[in-house]
């Protein structure tokens, strides 16, 4: 399975895509050149929204707008420049990484620290009412984020331990439990980063420095393998107003020669919708 180029960008660290159902955009960010960007699925016109601070995610809104996960805490497209929920704010040295909405409309998003030391992140849950709770700690690298078709899952990627976790989860509360491992990923190239999920349950994982997308079946078996031509993918987002395409959003290489682009394949499968954060 392979896949081809979308968008030729020459961007950084391009990361968080996300569909936009509302207006059929592509949602993603480029975290160090602090650029937001969406694209017109039927036109391909891109528009652009620069933060002052380095930017991590960025999720549709219930209302209108988006919400976006900036190194210090969250804030909105409307208000880029202000942080409206600081988040380890303190942490001169930590920022935020993914982030992802569960089916109820709540706003997860994971911190890491700079030079990813062991340990230092958190995954935080935020509410509708923008209130934070602290829920999963002692992470390294809080990356992918996701739910199963019923909600009842929810899975997590801490890419520094190589692992794709996987908890119960109450869409009622918000609430997880027994954390466990699904995927151990050290027998393939490239560390765990960005991940989507599939109408079937599959959870579909972008390999950093693995060239690699993996879709792995909801046992933790690799089902299909996606070849990327470039060195980083970060993350995935099932697109289109059939949820129908894979977009891939890559990083610049080490060899610098390429990445920071984006790829789209047709999978086979459609991705399951999402909801916009209640906030």
């Amino acid at each position: 399975m392979t896949c081809e180029l979308l968008l030729r960008l020459d961007g950084s660290l391009l990361e968080g895509p996300c569909w936009d159902p509302r207006d059929e955009r592509l949602l993603w960010v480029d975290i160090p050149n602090r650029t937001v960007y969406a694209m017109s699925w039927a036109g391909g016109n891109v528009t652009t929204v620069t933060t002052l601070e380095d930017v991590s995610a960025v999720l549709p809104l219930a209302d209108a707008g988006e919400v976006l996960a900036c190194r210090s805490g969250l804030t909105t497209s409307a208000d880029p420049g202000r942080i409206q929920l600081p988040i380890e704010s303190h942490r001169s040295w930590a920022r935020t990484n993914d982030a992802a909405c569960d089916p109820a409309g709540r706003l997860w998003v994971g911190t890491m620290a700079d030079d990813a030391s062991p340990g230092t992140g958190t995954l935080y849950r935020v509410e509708p009412d923008w209130s934070c709770h602290a829920v999963v700690g002692d992470l390294t690298i809080s990356n992918g984020l996701g739910w199963g078709p019923d909600g009842d899952l929810m899975y997590l990627i801490d890419s520094a331990t190589r692992a794709l976790d996987v908890f119960d989860y109450d869409i009622a509360t918000g609430a997880v439990d027994a954390r466990r491992t699904l995927v151990d990923t050290s027998g393939w190239p490239g560390l765990p980063d960005g991940l989507a999920i599939d109408i079937e349950g599959a959870i579909w994982v972008a390999f950093y420095g693995g060239s690699a997308v993996r879709r792995f079946a909801p046992d933790g078996h690799l089902l299909a393998t996606v070849e990327v031509p470039t060195e980083n993918p970060t993350s995935c987002a099932f697109a289109g107003p059939g949820l129908d395409q894979l977009v891939i959003t890559t990083a610049r290489a080490s060899d610098r020669s390429s990445g920071g682009d984006l790829y789209v394949l047709r999978p086979g499968t459609t991705g399951l919708p999402h909801r916009p954060f209640a906030g």
